[in-house]
């Protein structure tokens, strides 16, 4: 026969078992799983930056920008996030020089946390 402390024990342990399940989804930040140029490559001039992201991204707050090695924007255009599929943004870019370049990003999720994050690459 189980006693009501038992049955009582056993509710409050499945319950802690479906908050550790639900908590890190809703905590969840979309970041980068692949960036193309990639981080630290050397390539010749890319006419865009493209990110794939781990969750869907609010198009409104997301965003990619690249600066030359003086700090100077060098994307003509905003960035976007597609239409067809939002945990993809680029950002269009002009002829590049010879140079060191860094790219800034920032992805806000549907659940509206925001992650953010750099990194670089050269055009030889």
């Amino acid at each position: 026969m189980i006693s009501n402390f038992q049955k009582l024990l056993s509710t409050a342990v499945i319950l802690c078992c479906v908050v550790f399940l639900i908590i890190p989804a809703a905590f969840a930040h979309t970041h980068p799983l692949s960036m193309t140029p990639a981080p630290d490559s050397t390539v010749e001039t890319p006419s865009s930056i493209v990110m794939h992201f781990s969750g869907d991204m609010e198009p409104k707050f997301s965003s990619i920008t690249v600066r030359n090695a003086s700090g100077h924007v060098v994307n003509g255009e905003a960035s976007s996030v597609a239409s067809d599929d939002r945990k993809r943004m680029s950002v269009a870019l002009p002829k590049l020089p010879p140079g060191v370049y860094t790219v800034n990003w920032v992805a806000v999720s549907v659940d509206t946390h925001r992650s953010q994050g750099e990194y670089k690459f050269t055009v030889k």
